[in-house]
């Protein structure tokens, strides 16, 4: 399974065009659309010193996260 990621912004028609993906035309995709919000990063950063996990770079989580799910990131 192959997945891209695209940060992308909302038009005044509240919608988006994905354009230059890498899968064959009519194929079905699923598609997660989450709203980038930096209020995330700074609870996470207080349940990682809470639970005193060990740092790690959004890279190195996203490596696992794909890795769990058996998907490639391309792109």
């Amino acid at each position: 399974m192959n997945a891209v990621k695209k940060l992308m912004e909302v038009d005044k028609k509240k919608s988006i065009s994905v354009t230059g993906l890498p899968f064959r035309a009519g194929c079905r995709v699923e598609v997660i659309v989450l709203p980038v919000e930096e209020d995330v990063f700074d609870a996470m950063d207080s349940v990682v010193k809470k639970k005193r996990i060990a740092s790690r770079s959004m890279e190195d989580i996203e490596k696992i996260v794909h890795e769990a799910r058996g998907v490639r990131l391309i792109g």
